[in-house]
């Protein structure tokens, strides 16, 4: 009886709702409710959208004018020759203007300091951390390296670095320990920026330097436009893998000799990529010299790419004691790719000596003339 009664109960409910939901009843709520409602609602975003609008307009042209001002203001400051006394009171009026009010200003104050640091040749190192200091920047920059977060510690680092303010390194060293690999990274850029032209920093550092800090570290020994690190023979034989690539590229790029003992020596190294440096560092310096040296290390050669870079540096070399030491080994070696650089090295020696060329064993005949082929002429699949 009690499930009869249920379902009753449910069929009223039903039939009431067919009544009650009729297309006039839908047609009453659209009209009166629904419409109405989107309707302020779109107005509603209509006006914040344009008061959005009118207010970033406003906000833009405000920091236009303020930022006219503060060019204006440091220009006048850095490029009129004014007194320290007179530098001093300069500022402290500024601070007093409706200007300087704004709480972001300070923060384009540096921008604009680092930017004239950067790019504006014989800029008076002294005057510009004047400016620095008596707007109280150093103590943001400071802030900023007190503060937990890595990314944090890293602006403070380049805001030292970019202004070269050198007497902050010994805020900076700690961080050459950290375990964040980037706060360490950073710390080490921004030490070797503001360190002298010995870049001594580097001569007791024993971490790995992964190879964008390496190329950041080398780039900003070229921007010190500086003679080759005066302990840079020391780097050669220094116990960090990493310092001793630094030392060979920068041997490169000033084009500074390279002694054979000093190649035979880095041939012998145990890291495969200091071996790769030397190597390329006698073909980029076109060591004649070394070719003897190349040629007896070259069975030694555990890593298969620096034996073919062997090669390729023995092919720009050249020479007849080259070309012998080529085409005793072409036979033995069964590594393709290596046979590839080796007939590749003789032909550059001697364009002519795989004209005439035959052998009994016709599978290996086949294949060295298959490679001649893709060597003469790359585009071949």
């Amino acid at each position: 009886m009690q499930i009869i009664s249920i379902f009753y109960s449910f069929k009223n409910v039903v039939g009431y709702v067919d009544k009650t939901f009729t297309a006039n009843f839908f047609y009453i709520f659209l009209k009166y409710l629904a419409i109405p409602f989107l309707i302020i609602v779109l107005l509603y975003f209509i006006v914040l959208l344009i008061l959005s609008r009118f207010y970033l307009d406003k906000l833009s042209i405000k920091k236009s004018d303020i930022d006219k001002s503060i060019n204006d203001f440091l220009t006048d400051l850095i490029f009129s020759n004014y007194t320290f006394e007179e530098t001093k009171l300069k500022i402290d009026e500024f601070k007093k203007s409706a200007v300087f009010q704004n709480k972001w200003c300070k923060y384009l104050i540096l921008n604009k300091l680092i930017h004239i640091k950067q790019n504006v040749k014989e800029v008076n190192q002294n005057l510009v951390l004047i400016i620095y200091k008596q707007f109280g920047l150093n103590l943001y920059s400071k802030k900023l390296i007190n503060r937990k977060k890595w990314y944090y510690k890293s602006l403070g680092f380049y805001h030292y670095q970019s202004l070269d303010y050198k007497i902050k390194k010994g805020h900076i060293k700690p961080y050459l320990n950290s375990k964040n690999r980037y706060l360490k990274s950073n710390a080490l850029i921004a030490l070797i920026a503001l360190s002298d032209e010995k870049f001594d920093i580097l001569d007791n550092y024993h971490k790995k330097i992964p190879s964008a800090d390496e190329l950041k570290i080398l780039d900003l020994i070229y921007q010190k436009e500086s003679v080759i690190p005066e302990s840079i023979n020391t780097w050669l034989v220094n116990s960090n893998s990493s310092i001793i690539i630094l030392a060979i590229k920068l041997i490169v790029r000033y084009r500074e000799p390279l002694t054979l003992s000093k190649i035979t020596y880095l041939l012998l190294h145990p890291d495969k990529n200091v071996r790769k440096e030397i190597i390329l560092a006698i073909r980029e310096l076109v060591i004649f010299d070394a070719k003897d040296i190349l040629i007896n290390h070259f069975k030694k050669e555990s890593d298969i790419r620096n034996k073919i870079s062997i090669l390729k540096t023995l092919g720009t070399i050249g020479g007849e004691r080259t070309k012998d030491f080529a085409t005793q080994i072409l036979f033995e070696e069964k590594n393709i790719d290596i046979k590839f650089e080796i007939i590749n090295c003789i032909n550059k020696i001697d364009k002519s000596y795989f004209n005439n060329f035959k052998i009994e064993d016709e599978v290996e005949n086949a294949l060295i003339h298959q490679i001649i082929l893709h060597v003469n002429n790359p585009y071949l699949n």
